[in-house]
């Protein structure tokens, strides 16, 4: 693959043109991680790739070596592995809270304290997910909680 990088004051934005053969996955992965950086996550369902606003997911989860999206009505299959999404939206209020689970720390309804120091969030569509307690105290800090 070859790079070439054009630094220019006189572009009014940043462009990203890619040249290639044919669309192959890696390709598809190399624009799926581009759309992440703006915020947006490109998944497929039924078939058909879909572009998903990154603020409209509540969490992200791999069962059996698949990465699947959940949004508040919609579930969505990713290309990319959890840890790809994870490094993504690491710092845009996402958080891993367990093994195969990261979180939309702003679709976060309420927390409970459950047994052996995990932690039960409800989500903004009444969905519990169980924190593990590897993750407890990091989520607590990252929402100002005791």
């Amino acid at each position: 693959m070859k790079i070439d990088i054009d630094i220019n004051d006189q572009y009014p934005e940043t462009s990203v043109t890619i040249h290639a053969p044919r669309l192959s996955q890696d390709i598809e992965k190399l624009i799926a991680m581009m759309r992440m950086l703006d915020m947006q996550v490109s998944a497929e369902k039924n078939g058909e790739t879909y572009i998903l606003d990154a603020n409209k997911i509540l969490y992200i989860e791999a069962v059996e070596r698949k990465t699947f999206i959940y949004t508040e009505t919609e579930m969505y299959e990713s290309e990319l592995k959890l840890y790809e999404v994870e490094e993504q939206l690491l710092e845009r209020d996402f958080l891993r809270v367990s093994k195969q689970t990261i979180v939309n720390l702003r679709m976060i309804k309420s927390l409970k304290a459950d047994i052996n120091r995990k932690i039960r969030l409800t989500l903004q569509n009444g969905e519990q997910i169980m924190v593990s307690r590897m993750y407890s105290d990091e989520l607590r800090q990252k929402l100002g909680v005791r």
